[in-house]
């Protein structure tokens, strides 16, 4: 779906922790490096800021069209974190010192990130499984969830009965998992979207649903997405947008 979030996870310079457990919240960690970064635009004007290299970490960066996780390392608030060559880099409002630190996620973010970003992988199944629509985008946001649906125009009929087919899973309350494998070992599982990336994937398994190469954090069972309420839908360049509700997605 557009840019898809898989990684090659032998690459990767700082051990992310959410790959194995989206729901850890607190975590230690080793403070790589702390540099003066850019200064960051806050409500009261521009704010001093350092990047800070960890060796491992929790916090997830914007990738994909999901945004990043907030919270604490050590007294630090985390004002943004960001996936870069030499790792993830967390922009902070002061000085961490190296050596060992404690991170914090803001877990009603986090959670709330969750909900949506399983919710979209379930309902753009159920549009590709059912009518042919693949999911090409999507954007996490703090009120309303885009899809971005490739082919003709969703009709009422199609956006309702993806809705109810969606909804219907999440009341069978299915197992979520994840699981690794090269491309060609995905693809016989069947993927929704094949990718053109070598070496280890991830991917996100809903049970006898969907099966998602995707580097973000979800939910462990469908229940935990809450009810999902397609809004509306419009033409967005030369694909058709739907929106959906707070309720999870």
């Amino acid at each position: 779906m557009g840019k898809i979030a898989c990684v090659r996870i032998f690459c990767m310079t700082t051990r992310r922790l959410y790959y194995d457990d989206a729901y850890l919240q607190n975590f230690d960690a080793r403070v790589v490096s702390c540099l003066p970064a850019e200064p960051v635009q806050g409500a009261s004007g521009a704010q001093p800021a350092w990047e800070v290299l960890l060796d491992q970490t929790a916090f997830y960066p914007s990738s994909g069209g999901q945004p990043n996780d907030l919270g604490l390392l050590g007294e630090a608030s985390v004002l943004d974190v960001r996936d870069e060559a030499d790792g993830i880099v967390h922009i902070v409002d002061r000085e961490v010192e190296t050596g060992g630190v404690k991170g914090c996620v803001n877990w009603p973010r986090r959670f709330d990130h969750m909900q949506q970003h399983t919710g979209q992988h379930l309902l753009s199944a159920m549009f590709q499984e059912r009518f042919g629509l693949p999911t090409v985008s999507f954007h996490l946001g703090e009120e309303i969830c885009t899809i971005d649906l490739h082919g003709g125009e969703p009709s009422r009929d199609q956006l309702i009965g993806a809705q109810r087919a969606a909804n219907k899973v999440i009341f069978e309350d299915r197992p979520i998992g994840v699981r690794y494998g090269t491309r060609e070992q995905l693809a016989r599982l069947g993927i929704r979207k094949d990718v053109e990336r070598e070496g280890l994937l991830r991917a996100i398994e809903i049970e006898d649903a969907d099966l998602q190469p995707c580097g973000g954090t979800h939910v462990k069972s469908t229940g935990q997405i809450g009810m999902i309420l397609v809004r509306g839908c419009n033409k967005v360049r030369q694909d058709w947008r739907g929106a959906g509700g707070h309720g999870g997605f």
